[in-house]
């Protein structure tokens, strides 16, 4: 019986029923399909909020190696799972004894912890990005000389001190977003619809088995 259990036919059946129900409502106005469409929905939220759960545990997982092993930086480590431990008991959702997302110490640790710490992780990219700009700014040939120059344009346009000196910056700039920026995205989303319906197809097919965590019999 594990033995059956274990075959690789039985998830791509239950991801090709599971994927029809979700699809074929949109094209077919039958009750009962879409009752069984709602379910699946339904237990797609509960394996979600289930899955919520996982974050928490690998993070206690990864760290309490860290600091059993006592690797370079391990304390941190130790911060880390005592925040963890504190905000996730602190935060369960029972108000009779005073948990829940409104008690002062899930509070305090939202106020004065993750949000001083989420402003400088922007910081701290703000650091990279302007790296980034400066090594990809560098007019080498006529394509970086173009990125360059709508970079420009889109930094002037953002900026009030050029459009009060020149109204013609913010001109230039709307265009850029409405035209060129606004083809490249229609492309890149176009793109990426075919790449999923391309990806979807295979799955459906049983080809794409990377979902199985690379299972092949």
């Amino acid at each position: 019986m594990s033995n059956v259990l274990r075959r690789i036919e039985i998830p791509i059946f239950l991801t090709i029923i599971c994927t029809l129900l979700q699809v074929t409502p949109y094209y077919v106005d039958f009750a009962p399909l879409n009752d069984a469409a709602n379910t699946v929905n339904l237990w797609v939220l509960l394996i979600v909020a289930w899955a919520t759960f996982i974050g928490p545990l690998s993070l206690i997982q990864v760290h309490g190696k860290t600091v059993q092993k006592r690797s370079k930086g391990w304390y941190f480590s130790v911060v880390v799972l005592a925040c963890t431990v504190v905000m996730s008991v602190a935060g369960l959702p029972f108000k009779e004894i005073g948990l829940g997302t409104t008690n002062a110490v899930y509070n305090w640790l939202y106020t004065y912890g993750q949000i001083p710490l989420s402003g400088t992780m922007y910081g701290i990219i703000a650091f990279f990005i302007t790296s980034a700009a400066y090594r990809s700014f560098r007019a080498k040939n006529i394509e970086a000389t173009i990125v360059l120059v709508a970079g420009l344009a889109m930094v002037m346009y953002n900026a009030p001190i050029f459009t009060a000196a020149w109204p013609g910056f913010r001109t230039f700039g709307q265009w850029i977003y409405d035209v060129p920026n606004m083809a490249t995205n229609r492309a890149v989303t176009i793109g990426a619809a075919l790449g999923a319906i391309a990806l979807a197809v295979r799955t459906l097919m049983g080809i794409e088995r990377g979902y199985l965590r690379g299972g092949s019999d």
